[in-house]
Order: structure tokens, then sequence, then C-alpha cells
């Protein structure tokens, strides 16, 4: 009778997924349809969880509404509840073949147009019962997709932001300058980023993680020389550049993809190892790590052969 009592006490899944998107949208209506359910459906599923969890999780009037302390605290344990319970469903799947199913990959503008194409080409020949799902974005937003549980690994520049993921290394990126012919033979001779004219760096906006390898890893600590037009790809950053007839700094990735080339940028190599690390992050409470290690080989593989 105990044991019946205790079922009658769990959640719904889906009720939760309704807190879940509530808590999203602020708003019942925006989150109802979000949920493809009415906005009663909802409501009424808020209410029921209310009821088995015997606590306020809102408060309302007839206008507006707010979460309570404990309904914030509940929509976190709840947002990692659905994690787990979408994670177990997924190793469930593999039927004892941790290189099958499928994987919510996300990636970072800056590495996935030049990565992806052949890193799935490369999956299909190596793991062709894994099926790749893929989400590009900035390093911030990936950080919240995989804690969310929106993705389940990414892979990314490092370093990255403190972080409770597990990480590996794939390989490295290094740098390429690119730009004016004058500007790059000017500095090629002096080997100072202070020879070169103000304004005259172009670099992508700041939630381009690829700005704050560049002025880390090469010590542009001078910001009068940064222009300030920000690009939002490398496509119009290689644009602007030649434009202006500045100069940019491009990943190994991206130049072995011709970008710049077209635009007529002279592209050289940096003097002395300047980089940025690939590295694949997971939780580490997932039950798939086996998988996603052997999807790292895969990538890493991958880096190293399209050099």
């Amino acid at each position: 009778m105990s044991h019946s009592l205790f079922n009658n006490k769990l959640p719904n899944l889906k009720h939760l997924n309704y807190l879940l998107a509530l808590d999203k949208h602020q708003n019942f209506n925006k989150a109802a349809e979000a949920c493809f359910v009415s906005q009663s459906t909802l409501s009424s599923a808020i209410v029921k969880l209310e009821e088995q969890l015997s606590c306020q999780l809102l408060e309302r009037d007839h206008k507006r509404f707010i979460f309570t302390s404990h309904g914030k605290r509940v929509v976190e344990l709840a947002q990692r509840l659905i994690v787990h319970a979408n994670e177990f469903i997924a190793f469930s799947q593999q039927q004892g073949c941790e290189k099958s199913g499928s994987i919510n990959l996300g990636c970072i503008p800056t590495i996935a147009p030049f990565l992806l194409t052949d890193l799935v080409q490369d999956c299909q020949r190596k793991l062709p019962n894994l099926e790749l799902y893929l989400r590009e974005d900035t390093t911030d937003n990936l950080l919240l997709q995989l804690e969310q549980g929106e993705i389940d690994c990414a892979i990314l520049a490092f370093p990255i932001p403190n972080n409770n993921f597990f990480s590996t290394i794939l390989g490295q990126d290094k740098f390429y300058i690119a730009g004016d012919e004058k500007l790059i033979n000017s500095f090629q001779t002096s080997s100072e980023y202070q020879s070169l004219p103000e304004k005259s760096v172009f670099l992508l906006n700041e939630e381009h993680c690829l700005t704050a390898h560049a002025i880390s890893a090469l010590k542009l600590s001078n910001a009068s020389l940064i222009n300030r037009f920000s690009a939002s790809s490398l496509a119009t950053l290689v644009q602007m550049t030649a434009f202006h007839h500045g100069v940019t700094f491009l990943p190994e990735m991206a130049v072995n993809k011709g970008v710049g080339k077209s635009e007529g940028l002279l592209i050289k190599p940096m003097q002395g190892e300047i980089f940025r690390d690939i590295g694949m992050i997971w939780r580490k409470t997932s039950m798939r790590e086996t998988t996603f290690t052997s999807l790292a080989d895969v990538v890493s593989d991958t880096l190293l052969c399209h050099k």
C-alpha cells in the first residue's frame, strides 16, 4: 500500500516539462504554444504539480504570476531530472551498442563550417550506427544548452569559462595573419604589433570566443590598434579587412578551406606557437561517456587528416 502511495506522488515528466517551459517563457500562452498544448492544460498541470509536491510553485493574481523561491529551486531540480531521464532513454535505446543511437552535437561558428561536413562523412564511415544532429551557436549559448540537456556534447575552442563538464582536447588550430600585403610584410619584418597602424586590426564581435583567444594569444593589449567595426562571421570579417586594407587573424581550419583567398588577402602563418585548442565537452553525469569518447576520437582524426 505504501508503494502505491509513493507512486502516486511521482510527478509526470510531461508536467515537469510544462513547468520548465513556463519558467523559460514567463508567460502561460507562450509556454503552452511551445509545448503544443492549450493554456488550460498547462495551467491544470502546474496546479497538479503543486498538489503532488505539496508546495506552492507560483504566486498568482488575475494578470500575472511569479515563481516562489521554492518554485525556482524545484525548476532547477526538474531540469536535472529531465536531463537524466533523456539520458536514461538514450542509453536504453542503445541496447548494448554504445556506438549507436543519436547525438545532438553543438559547435561554435568559427569551427562548424570548416569541420562538420568532413566530420559527418568520417562518422558515416567509422560510426555508421550513430546519427549526428548538429547545432551551431556561440560558446556561452552552447554551455547553457548542454547544462539544460538541449544538446549532448559540444565542440569548442579552449580555454572556456569555468564549467562542470568533462572535457578532452582534440587538436590544435594555429592562427594565421591575413590582410593588406604592405601591412603583413611590415609586421613580418618587425614582429611587433605596435608597428601596425591604429584601427587597422579587424576582429569578430565579443560573443565569438575567437576574438578573446586572439587577443590573449597574440597579446593585443593596445586597444587603439583594433577597429571599432566588429564582424558577426568570418565571411564578413575578411570582406571588411580587405575593403579597409587592414589585418585580421584567421584559424588554420578556415584558411585551409579557402577563407580570405577570394578577397585577395595575403595570408601567412604566425611566427611561434600561436594557436587555440579544439576540444569536446559533455556532462559528467552522462551515461554515454563511451559513445562520446568514440566520437571524440573521430573528431581528432578528422582535425588531423584535414590540415
